[in-house]
Order: C-alpha cells, then structure tokens, then sequence
C-alpha cells in the first residue's frame, strides 16, 4: 500500500500541526509501515533525509500557493504515483483528489474563537475544513473534546470521527542539567515557561498581570514565551508587559528550535498552559515528560488531557493563576508531586500507539 501524505507543514518552522506529522512519519518509519510518500511545496532543504520507507516529493522548486499546490499539483502527483489513501495532517484534505482520504482536525478554532483570526482568513478555514470534513473517509480527532466538537458541528460525519491521542514528545535532544540550563539562559530567580503561539484566545495579558501581582514577593521572576505573535488583530506583546509593569521580566523568544526548547523546559520552574480553547495542549504533557510542573486552565479540553496530573485555574483570572504560580514556586513538597504526577500521566501518551492507531484506520479506509 502506499500512502500519500501532505508534508507542507514540514516546509519550514514546524510547530503544532507539524510536530505531530514529524512523530508520526518517525514512528511510521520506525513501524515498516507501507510505502510513505511525503508532499512538500518546495525544495525541503537539507533537514528531511531521504529514508528506506519515506520519499520526500517537492512538487515546485519554488512555493506554490496554497490553494493551486493542493487542489492542483498534489493531486496530479498522488494519482501519478499510484496513491492508494492519502493522510492530510493539518485539516484541509485535497477535495479534487478521487483516492480515499484521512484528515487529521486538531480543534475547531476558526468557528468557535474567529476573533483569532482574520475575516477572509476565517472564512478561508471553515469552508474548506467542512469541506474535508465531508469529503474524508476518516476524521482524527485529538482529544474527546474536539471528536465531540466535530460530532455536534457535523452529525452527517459523526460516524467517521475517531479518537487518536498525542503522545509524549521523547524525541527532544537530552537536556542539560538545571543548573547549566540555567546559567545557559541567564536566570536568577523562578522561571515560568509559556510554550506556544500566542492567540488571544491563550490568555497572555492575564499571565501578565499574574506576573505583576508576584513581583514583590520574587523581584528576580521571570517569563519566557517561546512562540511566534499570531494576534489577531495584531497586539504589540512587548508593549503590553511594559504596561503591566512586567517589561524587565519578560522575554519574548518567538520560535525555536527542538534543543533550545528542551533547555528552557530543564531551566523552568513551572509551565503554564492557558487558553480558552484547545483541541490538545502538547505543551503540557511535554512539560509533563521533562518534569516541570504545570499549571493549565480548567476549559477544554486542557482539563481533559491534563487531568490530575496538573494545578487546574480560571485563565481569565490573574488572582487564580497568581495563587497556583504561588503555591508551586514556594512549597515544594506540592511541586514536586505535580513533578511526579506529570511524568506517570505523560507515560499514558506514546506516539508509537498513536501511529499504531493512525495507521490502522489508513489502511481499513484502503480497502476497496
């Protein structure tokens, strides 16, 4: 059997969607999976090797739009290539491609946050994510919550929908010591990570103001937020932590790389994950498997995946997270068993089971 599978996401900073494919062609590979043949836009670069089972497709020398790569160059490719089914991992699936498809929707932000993103944009999203929806043969949804979410919006595919969990991110390089993470990163006192892009929807004016309520207590706190500004409308972050006061406290990292994350996940003293909305929080069980203790918001479904294993407040309310940030940074006895707690619930997630399970549902949605 060979698989077709949309690599777009591996083109260039892969966050979300493609850390998730990443795994899974890692674990796929790891599997002796069937024949893997990877779509990309462009040129990957010397990043993406060639492997025994997975062959690497640039479909254009230089980047194509979206729209035209998809509905144009990929199917011609695929059919070229005798795809038997074909696996889009970030919630758009080619609509003009006639082999059997599987969709991966990781939450459905774009109709229940659209102040996350722009008018055309938004727009953009929901039409072709209820049109993939319709046309795949399986839906993969990441967490309870968003299998629900996708059942109520489309009960005509309800049937189709199947719950395949993240896993644990254990392919991050070997961090180093806390001590050395540390000193690498310049910190002096407690550290809090963020570890995410930042939407409007992930509460970071509140962190803020949590932040400034600590201040006094540990002059020498400090945040990092490891994402890229994905604000819509645009919000100036840096002007934001000068007024709450948190300027000198803040540090704005954008995206990095695999290594520099696993330093800042050796170097923090908590992880906090809010959000309004999520269809999983990779972040956290991340954080979870380093070790770090997390704080989380109680909506969904951070709640559902974090379970136990991590101190659950109201993102919208500073005082609530300024207690949790409290109470973790000065008793260590409870830090530590959410350090504990973290790691047996992080175990739970293996993305080998999840490829196991995302295979299975490729290769029964194969069959004639």
């Amino acid at each position: 059997m060979i698989i077709g599978i949309d690599a777009r996401e591996l083109g260039g900073q892969a966050t979300g969607a493609g850390r998730y494919l990443c795994r899974l062609l890692d674990a796929w590979a790891g599997q002796g999976a069937e024949r893997l043949i990877a779509y990309l836009d462009h040129q990957p670069g010397a990043l993406l090797q060639e492997s025994m089972r997975i062959r690497w497709r640039a479909l254009s020398d230089a980047p194509v739009r979206g729209i035209v790569w998809q509905e144009r160059l990929l199917p011609q490719a695929a059919r070229a290539d005798g795809v038997d089914v074909f696996f889009s991992p970030a919630y758009q699936c080619p609509l003009s491609l006639a082999r059997p498809r599987v969709t991966a929707v990781h939450d459905l932000s774009f109709f229940f946050c659209p102040y996350d993103f722009s008018l055309i944009d938004g727009l953009r999203r929901r039409l072709l994510v209820a049109a993939s929806i319709r046309a795949s043969r399986a839906i993969l949804a990441c967490s309870r919550f968003t299998r629900d979410e996708i059942a109520r919006r489309f009960p005509e595919a309800a049937a189709r929908v199947h719950y395949v969990p993240l896993g644990s991110d254990a392919h991050l390089p070997p961090a180093a010591s806390r001590e050395l993470a540390r000193r690498q990163l310049g910190l002096v006192g407690p550290s809090i990570l963020w570890v995410g892009s930042v939407f409007n929807r992930r509460c970071y004016s509140e962190l803020l103001a949590a932040g400034a309520l600590l201040a006094d207590r540990w002059p020498d706190l400090s945040i990092d937020v490891v994402g890229d500004n994905r604000t819509r409308p645009r919000r100036d972050l840096a002007a934001l932590a000068r007024q709450s006061g948190m300027a000198e406290r803040v540090r704005l990292c954008g995206f990095v790389d695999d290594a520099a994350l696993a330093l800042r996940y050796a170097a923090a003293d908590v992880v906090v994950q809010l959000s309004d909305y999520e269809g999983f929080g990779l972040p956290a069980i991340e954080a979870m498997a380093a070790g770090v203790p997390v704080i989380a918001s109680r909506r969904p479904s951070l709640s559902e995946v974090v379970g136990e294993a991590a101190c659950i407040v109201d993102p919208r309310d500073p005082r609530d997270i300024a207690r949790a940030l409290s109470r973790v940074l000065s008793d260590p006895v409870f830090a530590l068993g959410l350090r504990e707690r973290g790691r047996a619930h992080a175990a739970r997630f293996s993305w080998e089971a999840a490829a196991a399970q995302a295979l299975a549902i490729l290769r029964q949605v194969a069959r004639p």
